[in-house]
């Protein structure tokens, strides 16, 4: 059995973990932007993001050759061989290992998943703040019969109208 196959696949994945944190540590620090409305950050960041999928859409045709290459001298049938597959017929210490890191890739997909659930979620809370927020300062929302009384809670019926233009001495 010839273990540089095995040993490369594995340092493969070592290096595509590493890239999925790197990449939880961008969207942490994504979060902390918006909540912070840091533009100039996100903008830093949003480059940096790309950069990385760029790097890990370039190593997964190779992750998934040396998955192949592995499951074929391990005897696997199917052709695209899973990393649990393949980790289930490699000898220790590399099942072991092999075994944990799709555990690991698996958890970082998933939290990546949530990360960014939870940012769209974010930003659509808040542009529906500004739009909310828009409308009671341009009146809008009293065209639609919305108004709200001095204890912030919503009102129907139309009161007086506001101005349709803001203006603001600077």
């Amino acid at each position: 059995m010839d273990l540089t196959i095995i040993q490369k696949l594995e340092e493969e994945l070592n290096s595509h973990l590493e890239r999925y944190r790197e990449l939880i540590d961008f969207l942490e620090k994504e979060k902390r932007y918006l909540i912070n409305m840091d533009l100039d950050g996100l903008l830093r960041l949003s480059r940096l993001k790309e950069e990385l999928a760029k790097k890990i859409m370039a190593g997964e045709p190779s992750f998934r050759d040396s998955l192949s290459m592995a499951g074929a001298m391990l005897g696997l049938k199917s052709e695209k061989p899973t990393l649990a597959e393949v980790a289930k017929g490699c000898p220790l210490p590399f099942s072991n290992r092999l075994a944990d890191g799709a555990i690991t890739l698996a958890g970082l997909k998933n939290r990546i998943l949530r990360e960014n659930e939870q940012a769209k979620r974010f930003v659509e809370e808040s542009l529906d703040l500004v739009t909310e927020s828009i409308n009671i300062l341009s009146g809008a929302n009293q065209l639609k019969g919305e108004s709200y009384a001095s204890d912030g809670k919503k009102e129907k019926g139309v009161k007086k109208a506001l101005p349709a233009k803001l203006s603001r001495d600077v």
